[in-house]
């Protein structure tokens, strides 16, 4: 065995080329990297899709301003109370904005507790109402106490506060795989530097470190796979596929992604008698992230009657009986009460909308009282811009702060003429109708949907028509809100209606004042009957089920829709600008004909980043390739952890070891042979007996163990060998080629062995 100062030798040393002052830095950039990731979710994610976005980075900046201030003025301890204060404050002042008094929220902590755990299963930071203002609250303290903590060189500290703030981000769902590798590398850094710093140079501790950054890493990837809450995935599914647009509807009530190219299934979903044809509310969505929609506040209990309109408004009464499963309740706009003998409990949204605690089953029905808003026209004209309070500081209003200039220029433009909060909603309806053309095959834009809808692209389907009014009016400083549902459906009777798949839609609400939610619908209605009736001849023929009940399997689709009055399932806007002639529900949107299974294909988030992935059958499998690529980093992960472990256990140097001991290598000069046949004879010495003190020579080591053992001659022989290549530094060929092949006799021998006195020898 070498000796230490043999090891110490052979370390690698960084004096002059780069110092502990250099590997500080490098140490305070890797707590700089993790900051910046965490900052950076709350940024792109965050505020800018709320506002205050320059807030935060400001706050961040500032807060590390202040720890590298008080770094050397203040004590351990006492930072740690000033970024608690900090968080607190930040807290408080969020419950402020959010309108909760400071006593009722002490009052009521394990309320808070759950929501903060609920938050931590997947839960969206952007759901929250005031998220912007979380977001402010939430940086100062992490950031704050991570760069102290680095100033003062505890660098395994630092990385602590913001390792847990970026893990929350990610539990929430919100930081995506690049961004929280990016931050775990950044952790991993600082404490490997700060390592180095601290032992001035050496990488002794090299594989601990690697066996902590396999750790991590691996960490960092398979927490992004959390409960997704609300999130749940579709029932609507073709063989695990992506979920169709009806998926998206009725499998995320939280959220409502925009996709790509989609198919719609002719698959009947549930039935509903009622008077008059309406649309089926199933979701209201209010924050507007670029590329899809989110619902913000929380759920609760349904306990009676719900809040009824402002104005004047007529009831409705619908029953539903379903088909299939469904993790949503159709309802006309806007329910007051639901009565049902088979669901059991439902819950509230913040926007009125009902929804199930539980995915309710085949054959479930419920009955639902709505309050039916239907003015006329001339009463929205004059309806003015005298807001509640409750819409005007609501989200109704919001734009992504990055909402490019171009986008609010055309929208002038285009209601230039209007005057009325009406006017523009009409002005709107009309020109996206007239300008754009209706296609389920397109490709979804990258950035800003409802931008590159208005400006860019020539054609989309409901959801992009639903975005882009929403988001024109809300330029206009109009309160609008983006809802998904079905259309009215198939009459089969005088008040009966099969609602399927094809059926599933996004519109527009419009808020008016002393009148309440008005629904308009920009999606230009076309001539598409022909298409949707040959969708569901075609499966009718194919003998796919599921596609008819027992009252509709015998009506003609033809027949039902020409006998429908071709504008009773548009909703009424008052818009007395000449559309066409046509049923605007989305039940036209089948324009191509579906498979025969009743396939569907609609561009869904991943888990890790929130992206949309192109589902054509092209595409090899967007979801899958995912997947494959974080399966191949946790594996990459794994094999450096074994490998680094294996190092630090000693394992890989016992394997080389042992290889060495039956081959001798390549040969060489006569003394480094002689050397190295020495260094193999240790090894099986070491592990017969003992290891050679750091304090021995050779031959006091090899006395040393004849003293307590009867040595093969053959040890002497090959330690004279040595002693001759080191000491007097030449050794003929045949005196080194005789110590490789006794030194390989005795590895055979595979010592130790009992000699006949009894006592451990090295040979027999």
């Amino acid at each position: 065995m070498s000796s230490r100062s043999e090891r110490r030798a052979a370390s690698i040393d960084f004096d002059g080329a780069v110092g502990p002052r250099a590997f500080r830095v490098l140490a305070l950039a890797g707590v700089g990297v993790l900051t910046a990731s965490y900052v950076r979710v709350l940024h792109r994610e965050v505020t800018s899709v709320v506002g205050g976005s320059q807030t935060l980075l400001a706050l961040a900046v500032t807060s590390m301003v202040v720890a590298t201030v008080l770094a050397f003025t203040i004590r351990p301890r006492t930072a740690a109370v000033a970024a608690l204060v900090a968080a607190v404050g930040g807290f408080a002042y969020y419950l402020s904005a959010a309108g909760i008094e400071l006593g009722v929220a002490i009052a009521a902590w394990d309320k808070l507790l759950s929501d903060a755990l609920t938050l931590a299963t997947g839960l969206s930071i952007l759901r929250m109402v005031e998220a912007g203002t979380w977001a402010f609250g939430f940086v100062p303290g992490p950031v704050f106490l991570s760069w102290y903590l680095a100033m003062r060189e505890r660098y395994v500290w630092s990385v602590v506060p913001g390792g847990f703030a970026l893990l929350f981000l990610v539990l929430t769902g919100n930081a995506a795989i690049p961004i929280t590798l990016l931050g775990t590398l950044g952790a991993i850094a600082a404490v490997a530097f700060g390592e180095l710093a601290r032992r001035g140079g050496s990488i002794a501790q090299a594989d601990v470190l690697a066996i902590a950054f396999a750790l991590m890493i691996a960490l960092s990837l398979s927490v992004t796979v959390v409960p997704g809450g609300e999130n749940g995935g579709s029932i609507f599914r073709d063989g695990g596929g992506p979920s169709t647009l009806e998926g998206a509807i009725d499998g995320s009530p939280s959220q409502s992604d925009i996709g790509g190219p989609v198919d719609l299934s002719p698959e009947v979903r549930f039935t509903a008698t009622v008077d008059e044809p309406t649309y089926w509310r199933t979701g209201v969505y209010d924050r507007f992230t670029g590329d899809g929609w989110i619902r913000t506040g929380s759920m609760s209990p349904y306990d009676g009657r719900l809040e009824s309109p402002p104005g004047e408004y007529e009831t409705v009464v619908q029953e539903i009986d379903l088909e299939t499963e469904m993790q949503t309740m159709p309802t006309a706009a806007q329910p007051l009460s639901v009565e049902s003998d088979t669901v059991s409990a439902v819950e509230v949204s913040a926007h009125g909308q009902l929804h199930p605690t539980e995915t309710l089953l085949e054959q479930d029905s419920y009955a639902v009282e709505s309050a039916v808003v239907d003015p006329e026209p001339a009463a929205l004209r004059t309806a003015g811009t005298d807001y509640p309070t409750e819409i005007r500081d609501s989200e109704y209003r919001q734009l992504p702060e990055s909402t490019a200039a171009a986008f609010e220029a055309e929208t002038a433009s285009i209601v230039a003429d209007a005057d009325t909060p009406y006017e523009k909603a009409s002005v709107i309806e009309s020109h996206l109708r007239s300008s754009k053309g209706y296609s389920l095959d397109v490709e979804k834009p990258s950035g800003n949907v409802a931008e590159k809808f208005l400006l860019e692209m020539d054609e989309g389907y409901c959801v992009y028509f639903a975005t882009v009014m929403t988001q024109m009016l809300r330029a206009e400083d109009v309160p609008a809100r983006y809802v998904t549902g079905y259309g009215a459906g198939q009459q089969v009777d005088d008040d009966e209606w099969v609602v399927r798949g094809l059926d599933s839609h996004a519109w527009v609400e419009v808020y008016f004042p002393d009148h309440g939610w008005v629904a308009f619908d920009p999606t230009p209605p076309g001539d598409r009957q022909g298409a949707n009736a040959d969708a569901i001849q075609d499966a009718r023929e194919s003998g796919q089920s599921g596609i008819d009940t027992d009252q509709s399997e015998d009506v003609p689709i033809e027949d039902a829709e020409s006998d429908d009055d071709p504008d009773s399932t548009e909703p009424d806007t008052g818009n007395e600008s000449e559309q066409p002639n046509e049923n605007a529900s989305e039940t036209n949107e089948s324009e191509q004909p579906n498979e025969s299974n009743g396939s569907q294909s609609l561009s869904t988030p991943d888990d890790a980043g929130g992206e949309n992935t192109d589902t054509n059958a092209e595409n090899g499998g967007g979801l899958l390739s995912s997947l494959s690529l974080e399966t191949l980093a946790i594996g990459l992960s794994a094999l450096v952890a074994v490998v680094a472990g294996a190092h630090r256990s000693g394992v890989g140097s016992y394997a080389s070891q042992t290889a060495h001991l039956y081959w001798h290598g390549s040969r060489k000069t006569p003394a480094a042979d002689a050397v190295r046949a020495y260094r193999r004879l240790e090894v099986l010495l070491e592990r017969s007996y003992r290891p050679r003190r750091e304090s021995e020579s050779i031959r006091e080591y090899l006395n040393a163990l004849e003293e307590t053992a009867d040595l093969d001659p053959r040890v002497e022989r090959v330690g004279e060998t040595y002693e001759l290549a080191t000491y007097r530094g030449t050794v003929s060929r045949e005196r080194a080629d005789e110590a490789i092949d006794l030194v390989d006799e005795l590895a055979r021998e595979r010592l130790p062995m009992v000699g006949d006195s009894g006592t451990t020898s090295a040979v027999h």
